[in-house]
């Protein structure tokens, strides 16, 4: 299925025989190695009607205490979207992560956030970074709310905006290697810009659906908090920006571009995942299912679910947009209901032929 599968193998070698402190080993996926693994898994792109800068899901945290409880560290998390997927690899601590969508645009905003991860020492300089901005001056143990403000008081201009850009070229294409065209670099620069003109009152926005003004800031969404009030993000604390800054570090996050129902992406992932023994026990969806429902893709899907290698305890993180019917596990005030759901009960309610729509996959 991938085209140089063996040179895959040594990622295994790493994992298995690494020690396991806060819960996912403190391995190095070398940079050639993760250039190749982008290359090797993903497919061509397909079209999407929105640029997906952020997310729209504000109760993406609620679930966070419940994949705590269930998800154990060490497997592989599968996810789709940008920023969001941050907080449910920090707590759930995987070995590896893969991140797929149909955009080509996800992928090269990964490497974005993976180069301003490496250009920052801390949540403050991050997010500095994110929008080119001068990092204030802020105390590592500064709540969010202070440490976001501080950073929309600071100053900004075009030469500094100029200055990031280039350094994240720099990283990209000489530190790391990657091999990114033209069009490749013209997209990562209009997102870094889009983040600079917008700042923290970006929203979500799409073509001919909602106006953007019903949707979110990102200042909002990431001081989104679990159903207890708690903030939960990466951002949250100093302590969890700094796990998930070793994690893109050792290169343990590889974004490519996939479709879910896609004829190669989901397949060879799983082919590598089971060449070296790796088994997903977390699928972030989104409502990426809405619409493979919609485009009756269903059947395809699930072929490509199968083809994971899967932990027994496996689960899907999905987000229910009220399509119909109001989620039980609705919270009043969001639109969208994040729920935690087992993957092999899916597929056993799919093969004994009990879904039919796309409520029987999220009503459960």
């Amino acid at each position: 299925m991938l085209r140089n599968l063996a040179l895959l193998t040594s990622l295994f070698v790493l994992v298995q025989v690494a020690p396991k402190p806060a819960g996912a080993p403190p391995v190095e996926i070398s940079r050639s190695q993760f250039a190749q693994y982008i290359e090797e898994l993903s497919e061509p792109e397909g079209y999407f009607d929105t640029d997906n800068f952020i997310s729209n899901e504000t109760s993406y945290l609620h679930v966070i205490p419940e994949l705590r409880r269930q998800v154990k560290p060490g497997n592989v998390y599968v996810g789709v979207g940008p920023d969001q997927n941050f907080p449910y690899i920090a707590h759930t601590q995987p070995s590896l992560a893969i991140i797929s969508d149909i955009r080509r645009q996800n992928m090269l905003q990964h490497l974005l956030y993976k180069a301003l991860f490496d250009m920052s020492a801390s949540r403050a300089e991050f997010v500095a970074l994110l929008f080119s901005r001068e990092a204030p001056k802020s105390d590592k143990g500064a709540s969010l709310p202070d440490l976001l403000n501080a950073v929309r008081r600071s100053p900004s201009n075009e030469a500094r905006y100029r200055a990031n850009i280039a350094a994240i070229r720099q990283r990209l294409l000489t530190t790391y290697g990657l091999r990114l065209t033209a069009d490749d670099l013209r997209k990562i620069e209009y997102v870094c810009r889009t983040f600079w003109e917008e700042g923290l009152d970006l929203r979500f926005s799409s073509i001919g659906r909602n106006n953007a003004a019903n949707y979110p800031t990102f200042q909002s969404l990431l001081l989104q908090t679990d159903r207890t009030g708690k903030l939960q993000g990466y951002l949250a604390t100093e302590d969890l920006f700094l796990w998930m800054k070793k994690f893109e570090a050792e290169n343990r996050l590889i974004p490519i571009v996939g479709d879910f129902a896609g004829p190669k992406a989901f397949k060879a992932m799983g082919a590598f995942l089971k060449k070296n023994g790796l088994q997903v026990s977390t699928f972030y969806t989104s409502n990426v299912e809405y619409y493979i429902f919609e485009d009756g893709k269903w059947g395809r899907y699930v072929e490509n679910v199968r083809a994971l290698p899967v932990t027994a305890d496996a689960v899907f993180i999905r987000a229910y947009f009220g399509n119909g019917a109001v989620h039980p596990q609705n919270v009043p005030g969001h639109r969208a209901t994040s729920l935690v759901q087992s993957l092999p009960e899916m597929l056993r309610d799919q093969a004994a032929g009990r879904i039919r729509s796309y409520w029987d996959v999220v009503g459960r």
